[in-house]
């Protein structure tokens, strides 16, 4: 009703944008006015009931064409707050968003990734994952994607009642015995994973078609999550996106291009969704291949600054594992060999760190910066170590632009396959 209502000063507020527009040259972009409504209104009840989740947020329109909620939240909301005039805010609103003439002529360049970052339902269900696999003493708790969880859960639940701290352990419990045990890749998961991204931020999770009990656990633990810890790892995400944006917008085409050629596969029109989550996994990202379901973690470390870009390189990649099997597949039967299972794994790791640093020659690549070489990666028996040099040896130069794809994966898959034996 009140959303409505402000419809009225539509002309009054319209004419005050273009006014700061025209001083600066430029144009005001289309929905600006109308989601400074959304934003308010939302934030006006919001104020009354802090529980409230907003229309904008409830019916997730700030990801489905409604844009604009970054500089809101950074500009406009301050000014609700009693910093500063209207009239200042007002200025600086336009200034962060307003487009030129020519540019407001012309479509927008589609996206490489469109981020995701306030998904309530999705980081709630991440921690209480990371904490299940804390508690069920999994080995990989221990890594620095998710060692920091029991720390920050033993933090926030002393500023919990007593009602609350059970409940939350009983949740913790309930994923410890049943979910946790699970990785991020194995059934249900994904499909869990791509219905609470679908939910956003609804008041609840009836008609999700999600299990009872789990629905029952993470709706039960909702109010102690959005209590405890969900402002603080939102900000988390806004934060980590705005980082890493910066990051796409200077590099993600030249790397895009990059992959692409050397795969010989195609990146999509529209981008890839990226879900940013606070806690994710052991390894602080996943993807299933050709889910179109990227997830990664703002919280820990290992994703900042260029390694992070990396990472949301890597794990779109992963959206080609299928043809990329099948290419490899294609070059061992016609040697009569064997494609190992980490080869697929380990080629991302090298192509997308090999990627980054031809941008920043002083760049150390993920797998290297973190031993990522060491591990078992995809269910593989031996260490991922022994294919690096064959990838220096081979791959590189192919990246380098010596030789066909298909020669490359020939030379590979043969040398991979001896080394694996």
């Amino acid at each position: 009703m009140f959303h409505e209502g402000m419809h009225q000063w539509d002309d009054a507020i319209d004419l005050a944008l273009r006014q700061h527009a025209q001083a600066l040259g430029k144009q005001v972009p289309a929905q600006l006015s109308h989601a400074m409504i959304f934003f308010t209104a939302g934030e006006a009840v919001r104020r009354l009931a802090p529980e409230h989740v907003p229309v904008a947020e409830a019916l997730g329109l700030w990801r489905t064409g409604l844009s604009f909620r970054a500089p809101l939240e950074e500009i406009w909301k301050p000014y609700l707050d009693g910093q500063s005039t209207r009239d200042e805010a007002l200025a600086a609103l336009v200034a962060r968003t307003a487009v030129s003439q020519a540019a407001a002529q012309q479509p927008a360049p589609s996206p490489l990734f469109t981020f995701e970052t306030d998904e309530f339902w999705l980081n709630l269900h991440h921690i209480l994952y990371v904490l299940g696999r804390a508690e069920a003493k999994t080995p990989d708790a221990t890594q620095a994607a998710v060692a920091g969880a029991p720390g920050e859960a033993e933090h926030a639940l002393r500023n919990l009642t007593k009602d609350e701290q059970r409940i939350w352990a009983d949740a913790v419990t309930a994923y410890a015995t049943g979910l946790s045990l699970k990785t991020t890749l194995e059934n249900p998961m994904p499909a869990i994973t791509q219905t609470l991204a679908r939910a956003d931020d609804v008041p609840m999770l009836s008609g999700t078609g999600l299990d009872p009990g789990l629905v029952t656990t993470l709706e039960r633990a909702a109010p102690i999550y959005r209590k405890a810890w969900w402002p603080a790892h939102r900000d988390a995400n806004r934060t980590w996106q705005s980082s890493i944006l910066a990051l796409v917008d200077r590099y993600g085409r030249t790397t895009i291009d990059f992959v692409t050629k050397a795969y010989a596969l195609p990146w999509p029109a529209s981008g890839y969704p990226l879900h940013v989550s606070g806690y994710t996994n052991f390894g602080g990202a996943y993807s299933p291949g050709g889910a179109n379901l990227l997830v990664v973690s703002s919280i820990t470390d290992t994703n900042q600054g260029l390694h992070g870009f990396e990472i949301i390189v890597h794990e779109a990649m992963h959206q080609w594992d299928g043809q990329v099997f099948t290419a490899l597949a294609t070059q061992a039967k016609r040697l009569n060999v064997s494609v190992p299972r980490d080869l697929p794994h380990a080629m991302i790791f090298f192509t997308a760190g090999e990627a980054v640093r031809r941008l920043d020659s002083t760049y150390v690549p993920y797998a290297d910066a973190f031993e990522v070489w060491r591990l078992q990666l995809s269910g593989a028996l031996l260490p991922a170590q022994r294919l690096k040099p064959l990838l220096d040896e081979i791959w590189k130069p192919y990246l380098s632009g010596r030789g066909t794809r298909d020669e490359a994966l020939a030379a590979l898959v043969a040398r991979a396959d001896a080394a694996s034996r």
